[in-house]
């Protein structure tokens, strides 16, 4: 009523007072009210609308909010009633293609392991760096680059007259094969076998980028490699001339350990091409005294720990091709029973654990920190992802700055390895 009242006196007041009555149209009262009042209604209307519209927003953000929490409850009761008889979730690949060819090569390793087949880690290699390639590999190739060095070994060995027998001449003969310009004459023919030292590989020496800068069989084909397939390959061709050498660890390092006749121990280091002390390796200041007692740096693995240890390398090709699942954790678990300090087997534990937390906590919406407490099973979770870190600290490991070893490596003798634009080949031969 205030409103109607207001607009009456508001439209009377706009009548115009003329004194002398004129012959124009003008507009009735009546019309002027009823537009005026028409405007009110729609004005009414317009508001009313708006209010319910805000209303119904309100209601389904509502809606939608009880729903997002109910899913979450939801999602926490499942996941508790899972968690309860069965392992902690992660994704599962094993029906993924290609998974057959990983599964195949763990269960030969560990057949050599248990003691059902002939222990060998020329073998070992092939089948775990296979694996990658879809089993694409052919054993026949990889096996006669390895005896292609190996006769180079010998060959040179009868050159020189040095006793067959002697294990010590012919691991310096593998360390010179891999470490020096090598000539030997080929028995029967005019020609001369030359075999370069192999070259370290700065392009992505740790793999991230291609995990075939890992290999072996990279190393065959190109004569240049890292600190992981370098040492391995001198291993294989150790056991190929039946001479014993030990696989060791540094921090983001492994090289050569070997024995003289008097029982001292020595290290080769194929980066550099020299017999170094253990001093070369302490020097980094990475190597805590507590890492040398628990056993992670510096100690020779046995023949057995080394196979078991490409299991390691198994899972590292596995992550690459599909991610972290059970068989990655199985892989460490396996590791670890045969060398109980093989710190690799345990950050790859580690990374498990991770995950998992990662997973179950992204599950229960993301909750920050501080109140991870109140969803017992991450919180559980990230205890034990935790835990996991404290235990490979409690061994002595510290991390060595990536920027720091790249530094390191860039201190190689110059002198002992092959010029940038020098494209040798593996093996040349000379007529």
């Amino acid at each position: 009523m205030l409103i109607m009242v207001f607009q009456v006196n508001l439209v009377s007041s706009q009548i115009p007072v003329i004194p002398v009555p004129q012959h124009v149209e003008m507009n009735r009262y009546d019309n002027l009210y009823q537009n005026s009042h028409s405007n009110i209604l729609n004005i009414i209307s317009s508001s009313h609308s708006t209010f319910i519209q805000k209303q119904k927003e309100s209601i389904i953000r509502e809606v939608e909010e009880n729903e997002r929490k109910r899913v979450a409850i939801n999602k926490q009761y499942i996941l508790r009633e899972y968690l309860k008889s069965n392992p902690i979730p992660l994704p599962n690949f094993s029906e993924t293609p290609g998974t057959e060819y990983f599964h195949s090569a763990r269960k030969e390793i560990l057949e050599m392991l248990e003691g059902k087949k002939v222990m060998s880690l020329k073998r070992a290699v092939f089948i775990t760096e296979n694996a990658f390639f879809q089993n694409k590999m052919k054993y026949e190739e990889f096996d006669t680059a390895i005896q292609n060095l190996k006769q180079i070994c010998l060959l040179k060995m009868q050159e020189e007259k040095l006793d067959m027998n002697d294990e010590l001449a012919k691991l310096m003969m593998v360390f010179r094969i891999l470490s020096e310009d090598v000539e030997v004459k080929e028995p029967g023919t005019e020609k001369t076998i030359v075999h370069h030292p192999i070259k370290y590989d700065f392009d992505d020496y740790n793999a991230k980028n291609n995990a075939g800068n890992y290999m072996i069989s990279k190393l065959l084909s190109q004569n240049t490699g890292q600190c992981h397939s370098m040492p391995l390959l001198f291993l294989i061709l150790a056991e190929e001339m039946g001479t014993e050498a030990f696989w060791c660890f540094s921090p983001s390092h492994s090289f050569i350990k070997f024995k003289d006749k008097q029982d001292r121990w020595y290290n080769i280091e194929l980066t550099q091409g020299a017999v170094v002390t253990d001093d070369f390796y302490m020097n980094s200041g990475f190597i805590k005294s507590k890492a040398i007692q628990t056993g992670i740096y510096l100690k020779p693995l046995t023949s057995k720990q080394t196979i078991a240890h490409m299991l390691n390398d198994l899972s590292f090709y596995y992550i690459s091709r599909y991610d972290y699942d059970h068989f990655v954790d199985e892989n460490s678990d396996l590791v670890l029973h045969y060398a109980p300090s093989d710190l690799t087997a345990y950050q790859l534990h580690a990374n498990i654990c991770t995950a998992q937390a990662i997973y179950v906590i992204n599950t229960c919406g993301r909750p920050p920190k501080e109140r991870l407490p109140e969803y017992p099973q991450a919180y559980r979770l990230f205890k034990r992802m935790l835990q996991s870190y404290e235990k490979i600290d409690s061994w002595g490991y510290e991390d060595m700055p990536a920027e720091m070893y790249h530094n390191w490596l860039k201190q190689l003798d110059k002198a002992k390895t092959l010029p940038e634009n020098q494209a040798s080949p593996v093996i040349q031969i000379k007529k």
